[in-house]
């Protein structure tokens, strides 16, 4: 019954806007503080954060021959020197032999074709896939590839369609046996070949070191030029100053695989951007609440008398009022909670579609305690602002 002299009368805009106010501030630090949370874990989990792969930038001198595109040793040297590089190793690639890829499957819709290609190989840790048969011995006919996925979106997407040939899984691919015909300075040679993976990582037709040194000795130059790709890997893919070395060199990366980066430097700008302006939206909402708190004692200052005289304490009083702030406070944490799982849920599915970055799927327990605790905050500022108004109407005049 004591609650019901306080109910809210009068000035409702003002509680509505305060109301209001409070959700708008409270859900922009929440999804603040969510994306930015997930967008670091995502991160530090994704299994491509740790490789970039560089070359130099092509211009006009190197067309007209002043140039190089290749890593001397020095420069190979200096890079392993920088901080954000754990370890490094220059490709090494085929020298002064020509391979020719060639496939004909009789009694299929697939077109016979053959085209140049070239032959690279990495250190295994630095390859992103793993299969049982990547190893190749002298004397062996039939050599492991590994294909980078690019290889074969073209095919599906591009080549297939507009040659009216049939599309190729992944397994299928995988299946097919295809000439390789070597040519060099010992005359030629025939291996077969075998897709056993594919790779997002390295944009280049992979084969085990053993054999490329195998061909480059028996078909080509033993003694290997120099590299004009470099692999690397780093504790931190985002760390600004990769970045800053990339330009200041002239080298150049995949943007794609520093998306993390890009993604990253994004979310911090927009952390501190809703961060700033969810503070601001609840500062004023804030005032608003003290405002309305004040506009019901002095709208119940008669009745707040009578209680006193009947014996009730300031506190119990207090403790009654700041009852409708709670019911009020609680709605609001209802409601933009409601509101940050909404967005992140479509948040997560665009930057899955987007960027192919997943997120965790859950709420991250620092978003919970940081809605309650301003929550708490709100309920606190309240409390001792009711509190102060009744004892000084409690005071003997």
């Amino acid at each position: 019954m004591i609650r019901k002299a306080f109910k809210p009368a009068g000035n409702k805009i003002t509680l509505i806007l305060s109301t209001l106010g409070t959700i708008v501030g409270l859900c922009l630090l929440l999804i603040a503080v969510q994306v930015y949370n997930d967008i670091n874990i995502a991160i530090k989990n994704s299994n491509n954060d740790q490789f970039l792969v560089i070359k130099k930038q092509i211009t006009t001198l190197n067309t007209i021959g002043v140039a190089s595109s290749s890593f001397s040793t020095s420069e190979i040297e200096t890079l392993k020197e920088q901080s954000f590089v754990s370890e490094l190793a220059p490709f090494k690639s085929g020298n002064d032999f020509e391979v020719m890829v060639i496939m004909n499957i009789e009694g299929s819709q697939f077109p016979p074709f053959s085209t140049l290609a070239f032959f690279e190989s990495i250190p295994n840790q630095f390859i992103d896939v793993k299969t049982k048969d990547w190893k190749w011995e002298e004397g062996q006919e039939e050599v492991p590839i590994i294909l980078p996925n690019t290889f074969l979106d073209a095919y599906n997407y591009g080549i297939a369609p507009s040659m009216g040939a049939p599309q190729a899984s992944k397994s299928l691919i995988g299946s097919l046996k295809f000439k390789l015909r070597i040519k060099g300075k010992q005359g030629k040679t025939i291996f077969y070949g075998r897709v056993v993976n594919f790779s997002d990582r390295v944009n280049s037709i992979l084969v085990p070191e053993s054999f490329l040194n195998y061909l480059n000795k028996t078909y080509g130059n033993e003694k290997q030029t120099e590299s004009s790709r470099i692999i690397f890997s780093t504790p931190n893919k985002s760390d600004p100053a990769i970045a800053s070395y990339l330009k200041q060199n002239g080298y150049e990366t995949n943007k794609d695989q520093l998306k993390e980066n890009i993604i990253q430097q994004v979310t911090s700008s927009l952390f501190y951007f809703l961060l700033s302006i969810g503070l601001i939206i609840v500062f004023l909402a804030a005032l608003l609440f003290l405002l309305y708190s004040q506009i019901i004692i002095n709208k119940s200052e008669k009745e707040i008398k009578t209680l006193l005289l009947l014996g009730y304490k300031w506190k119990f009083i207090t403790k009654n009022i700041i009852y409708l702030f709670a019911k009020i406070y609680g709605v609001v944490t209802l409601i933009s909670f409601i509101i940050l799982i909404i967005f992140k849920w479509v948040f997560d599915d665009w930057l899955v579609n987007k960027v192919d970055l997943i997120l965790p799927s859950s709420i991250a327990l620092i978003t919970f305690v940081i809605g309650l605790a301003f929550i708490l905050l709100f309920l606190l500022i309240n409390y001792l602002s009711i509190s102060k108004a009744i004892k000084k109407i409690a005071q003997p005049r």
